[in-house]
Formats: C-alpha cells, sequence, structure tokens
C-alpha cells in the first residue's frame, strides 16, 4: 500500500470521523451547560417560590391558631349566653361598626 492510497483510504477518513465525533462532543457539552444553567436559574427560583411560601405559611398557621382561639371563645360565650342572644348581639356589633365608618 503505497502512501497516497494510506492517506486516502485509512488517514483521511479517520480524521473526519475524529472531526465529527469531536464536534458533536462539543456540541453536546454546550447544550449540557446550557440545560445545567437553565435548571439552575430554574431552581433558585423555585427555591425563592418556596421560601416565600414558607414564610406565608407559618404567617397563616399563627393566624389560625389566633382564629381558633376566638372561635373557643365564641362557642364558650355562645354556650353560655344561649345562641340567639349572641346573634343578637353580633348584630348589634355589626351594626355599630357600619354606622362608626359612615
Amino acid at each position: 500500500m503505497s502512501a497516497k492510497t494510506y492517506k486516502n483510504k485509512l488517514a483521511e477518513p479517520l480524521v473526519q470521523k475524529l472531526k465529527s465525533l469531536v464536534k458533536t462532543a462539543l456540541i453536546r457539552c454546550f447544550e449540557a451547560y446550557d440545560s445545567y444553567y437553565r435548571l439552575n436559574i430554574t431552581n433558585s427560583n423555585l427555591h425563592r417560590e418556596n421560601e416565600r411560601l414558607t414564610k406565608t405559611n407559618e404567617k397563616l398557621a399563627g393566624e389560625n391558631e389566633n382564629l381558633r382561639a376566638e372561635n373557643k371563645n365564641y362557642k364558650l360565650l355562645k354556650k353560655a349566653f344561649g345562641s340567639k342572644q349572641m346573634d343578637s348581639l353580633l348584630e348589634q356589633a355589626k351594626a355599630f361598626a357600619v354606622s362608626q365608618r359612615v
């Protein structure tokens, strides 16, 4: 086999395959880096949203506890004074609050 034949039949096709392989590997590397960058941004956004929702949840849990205590007191008063009298007092309080706004 002459040098020219070796070059044409073996070396050049091998170099072309290697070039193609390196090109494909670089493209995949850049695509992977781009995907990583995008996922990192998405993860950061989700982390911030999770922190915000956690704070909101803690705030609402505290508010819920306060409302449960108020509801417990209301039920105790309702039991002591009766349902009709409590409803009447609530209506009077609502009417008073409306008159104060005007």
